[in-house]
């Protein structure tokens, strides 16, 4: 998988520094051969392909509306440069690393609703401050999270905008953020109790379900600890959910805007 993102990675940089070459060096045009640009679409629309049929828990382009579902989705996979950088990012954030993490933090981040924001809000608010903090960060964790949630383009041009998770752009306009979660992932079970070892209720893929409460139990699996919540179904049943499966809303996001050909984070923030 790797050696396939580098492979990919190599031919987007050869094919950005074809054009760059075609349009500054218009004296000689008549000298030199053509960039065989036509060869370099193909080594990128062919390593790409092969790079995407190696991904695991891809998520359709598009939000698709259905009732009583938040269905996922994922857009990056319409801008293959936007791509590329989301998957550079992911590595960034997997090994940890603040230097190679700042350079794609706008100066001006937003970080909360009220005034105060811009890049040493938040890197005080994340604990990024020193050393012996920046491994400890939950800074990681959320954005890992976050990144593998998919998500959607807005605007155009000097606009345009990604808003990840998928969540906030799938999300039905219907459905009150403040009461409504939704089952993240396929085959999820409702429990009649807080526990593993209790009754199965229901299996659920990607269901709106409403927000009860957040049990004091926690558990442990797989090396993850969530705690339990008790949730409502469109139907009236109650149960519970492995905490790890369930997501509001208004839980953590991520907004990139591209400016000058480069994204930048934007936006990081909880809350309405």
């Amino acid at each position: 998988m790797r050696t396939n993102f580098t492979l990919l990675l190599a031919v987007l940089l050869l094919a950005n520094a074809c054009q760059s070459d075609n349009s500054t060096d218009t004296t000689t045009a008549e000298n030199t051969s053509p960039a065989p640009t036509a060869v370099i679409n193909d080594s990128i629309t062919q390593v790409y392909q092969e790079f995407f049929e190696q991904l695991e828990n891809t998520f359709p382009l598009s939000c698709t509306p259905e009732r009583g579902k938040v269905n996922p989705a994922d857009a990056a996979l319409k801008d293959t440069l936007f791509f590329v950088f989301r998957e550079q990012l992911k590595s960034v954030i997997a090994d940890k690393d603040i230097f190679g993490l700042l350079p794609h933090i706008s100066e001006q981040i937003k970080t909360g609703f009220g005034a105060d924001g811009g890049l040493q809000s938040f890197i005080q608010m994340w604990e990024l401050d020193s050393p012996d903090k920046i491994a400890q960060s939950k800074l990681w964790s959320t954005l890992e999270t976050v990144l593998n949630l998919g998500g959607q383009f807005h605007g155009g041009g000097q606009n345009r905008y990604f808003e990840a998770p998928y969540l906030g752009p799938c999300w039905p306009h219907d459905a009150e953020p403040y009461e409504y979660g939704a089952v993240m992932g396929a085959g999820v079970r409702l429990r009649s109790a807080p526990s593993l070892n209790t009754q199965i209720l229901k299996t659920l893929s990607y269901d709106l379900v409403k927000y009860i409460e957040t049990t004091p139990i926690e558990e442990t699996i797989g090396g993850e600890s969530h705690p339990w919540i008790k949730v409502q179904l469109v139907d009236g049943t109650e149960g519970f959910l492995y905490g790890k499966f369930y997501r509001s809303p208004l839980d953590f996001r991520v907004g990139f805007q591209e400016s000058v050909g480069q994204w930048k984070i934007v936006l990081l923030l909880a809350g309405d």
